[in-house]
């Protein structure tokens, strides 16, 4: 018995021995993989930047549509597999794993997504601070496919321009109502707070205006122009004023929120005073409306320009304060809007013209052009339209118009 006892302890040790060996082995090839797993992290952060410098040097200047569908490239870029498995968890402690949770580690998926939490825990650091939301409710207010004409129905098919009649029952089309609105010619709308006219023009589009439309967009990378002039029926502050689009239900084949968040917020830093929340149920992105358009102009009642000319004329001298001692280029306006300063107003007797236009995403088609891919875009907003719309800070639409396309019905 002693010497059984003593073959018994012997053996044990050897045991002990070997478990420590194998745990040292098991150790080193966990430092050998989360070396490698955040190479790979690096290369592809390298390759996200890298996809948003390539899709904003396609943007013609900054605009709030261009912004909305950068994120849309990105999201196609979730097809890159270490994407699909970036937790938002910290990594476990390595000393409370038994040797079978060790072995299990290692295998292909969990390495993946532990090795992935062990650099995301260092690249959330950069990422705390909340994003900004107004109070009002997004998404609630939109226009469902099942309220629309039939499609053999629509005028400019497959494309169908339609206000967004939900908002408020205060916003008005004239002679068009609820249904299908011109394309590439004006026409009158009004709410609570505003009234004026707008006009929408596609490149390649069955339009209204097709001689129009291809004299203004001859020669120019640009592909889409939205246009709304007006007045606003009572005295707001420029930076309570929003452009952007908003959706109901949430988009589709979204990357982990720490990755879409860190896209966001570099793209925040390339439109300033933009918001971007594209993770939960009602995802939008947002901009101060005055920091966003391409061309502003103020006009006396009267002297305002054609809705229809080909070019508009940067005019902001009527904000007064530093736009009244000198010509201030869109650029530079952008700057000074973007930091909201609640000195500047938009009256209620000026005749205000905002233009918009980007190069980025073909409406015709529904997809987002990179240069190097073209990306279908009505399955990742699973089905639902963009806008052209402006609102206040606290939720008071001044107009919403929805831009439909066919293959956003069957999705």
């Amino acid at each position: 018995p002693m010497s059984s006892a003593a073959d018994l302890s012997t053996r044990i040790d050897e045991l002990e021995n070997s478990l420590r060996r194998i745990r040292g082995k098991a150790e080193f090839l966990q430092q050998q993989v989360t070396d490698l797993a955040a190479q790979q992290m690096l290369c592809h952060v390298v390759m996200l930047f890298v996809a948003v410098l390539s899709i904003c040097s396609k943007l013609e200047r900054n605009s709030i549509v261009g912004t909305l569908f950068v994120i849309i490239g990105l999201l196609s870029l979730r097809s890159v597999s270490f994407w699909n498995h970036v937790p938002d968890i910290s990594p476990f402690d390595d000393d409370d794993l038994s040797l079978e949770e060790t072995s299990i580690m290692f295998s292909d998926t969990q390495s993946q997504r532990r090795l992935s939490a062990v650099v995301a825990k260092s690249v959330k650091s950069l990422l705390r601070g909340s994003m900004e939301r107004s109070e009002s409710v997004r998404g609630e207010h939109m226009r469902e496919a099942c309220t629309l004409p039939d499609v053999a129905e629509w005028p400019h098919r497959p494309l169908l321009v339609c206000a967004n009649t939900p908002v408020s029952s205060h916003f008005k089309v004239a002679d068009y109502g609820s249904g299908p609105c011109p394309l590439g010619r004006p026409f009158r709308f009004e709410s609570d707070l505003f009234e004026g006219v707008c006009l929408i023009r596609v490149k390649n589009s069955n339009s209204d205006d097709i001689p129009g439309d291809a004299s203004y967009f001859k020669g120019r990378k640009r592909i889409f122009q939205s246009v709304v002039q007006g007045r606003f029926k009572k005295a707001i502050p420029v930076s309570d004023v929003m452009t952007g689009h908003e959706f109901s239900r949430p988009l589709s084949n979204l990357p982990p929120h720490m990755i879409l968040k860190t896209a966001s917020s570099f793209i925040e830093k390339l439109s300033p005073g933009s918001t971007i929340a594209v993770h939960g149920d009602s995802p939008f992105v947002e901009v101060c409306l005055a920091s966003s358009s391409q061309v502003i102009r103020g006009d006396q009642p009267g002297n305002e320009p054609n809705i229809l000319t080909q070019s508009f004329e940067e005019d902001c001298s009527v904000f007064g304060g530093k736009f009244a001692s000198s010509e201030i280029s869109p650029s530079r306006r952008k700057r000074i809007f973007s930091s909201m300063p609640n000195s500047y107003m938009f009256d209620s007797q000026t005749v205000y013209t905002f233009d918009f236009y980007q190069n980025l995403f073909d409406a015709q088609s529904y997809a987002l052009d990179l240069g190097f891919a073209k990306i279908a875009c009505a399955s990742i907003l699973d089905g639902q339209p963009i806008q052209w719309l402006g609102k206040t800070r606290d939720g008071i639409y001044l107009w919403s118009f929805q831009i439909w396309n066919e293959n956003l019905l069957s999705e």
